[in-house]
């Protein structure tokens, strides 16, 4: 369409801004992958050093404080929540996942889960917010023989067959917390004038184990070595196909509602 200008963001800052001048368009690119306040000690390749510390009770001033703002917007996270953390509300820790040693009650990543997703979507309905909201779901992942960080793959390089690939239990777990959390809400939104729409591909995605980056989420992983063990991303959707679709049926709701 034409060349956006960069908006300055913090120099340590994740979220991206671009503006289209001719059309008056601004994208935004928020990292809030929690949608609550989190300190996170994780490098590039998600290896932590200490467990993640996450205020339940505080949602994140990253897409607060630019939510009025917004037009249109997507909401989105979920796998996030499976990392060891330590929970906090009211100031105080309350609990923890994965946190062995640490003296704390063991309350799993659905307890934070569930408390967050209906923190955001009770602020969301009673927010008198007059742009177009969607909530989408959680998507499943295609690693084979390990997880992201142990070796998995994605070879597959086109569709799967119907049936061929089922829903792994965590991707499962987590869709269905996101499904009652919308449908409780949507039960108000409309009443309060609000337009809240929801975003669920889990079962055209479980069909395309061929839309990940695989071992390409770097530039030419094998330019120095042809036989490197690369980490191989089969998490995130970069290939053409699957995010176009996406493209298509969130323009069909925007046009057509």
């Amino acid at each position: 369409v034409e060349q956006p200008v960069q908006i300055p963001q913090d120099v340590d800052s994740k979220s991206k801004r671009w503006h289209f001048q001719s059309y008056n368009l601004t994208i935004s690119n928020i990292w809030s992958p929690f949608l609550v306040k989190a300190a996170t000690f994780e490098d590039i390749n998600g290896v932590s050093t200490a467990e993640v510390q996450l205020h339940l009770d505080k949602l994140d001033k990253k897409w607060l404080d630019i939510y009025p703002s917004l037009d249109y917007m997507i909401i989105s996270t979920g796998k996030w929540f499976l990392k060891a953390a330590v929970y906090h509300e009211n100031g105080v820790i309350v609990g923890c996942h994965l946190c062995p040693g640490k003296n704390l009650i063991e309350l799993g990543f659905e307890y934070a889960y569930k408390k967050t997703l209906h923190y955001v979507m009770d602020f969301i309905k009673t927010s008198k917010h007059k742009g177009l909201i969607f909530f989408r779901t959680s998507t499943p992942d295609h690693f084979k023989n390990g997880e992201w960080h142990n070796g998995g793959t994605c070879p597959k390089t086109i569709p799967a067959k119907e049936g061929e690939v089922k829903i792994k239990d965590l991707n499962r777990i987590l869709r269905n917390i996101e499904l009652e959390e919308f449908e409780k809400a949507s039960a108000k939104v409309a009443n309060n004038e609000v337009n809240l729409k929801l975003l669920d591909f889990t079962n055209l995605l479980l069909s395309r184990p061929d839309g990940h980056p695989g071992p390409y989420r770097q530039f030419q992983p094998y330019s120095m070595n042809k036989t490197a063990v690369v980490q191989n991303d089969c998490l995130h959707w970069c290939i053409p196909g699957p995010i176009d679709f996406w493209n298509d049926v969130i323009m069909e709701i925007v046009v057509n509602g």
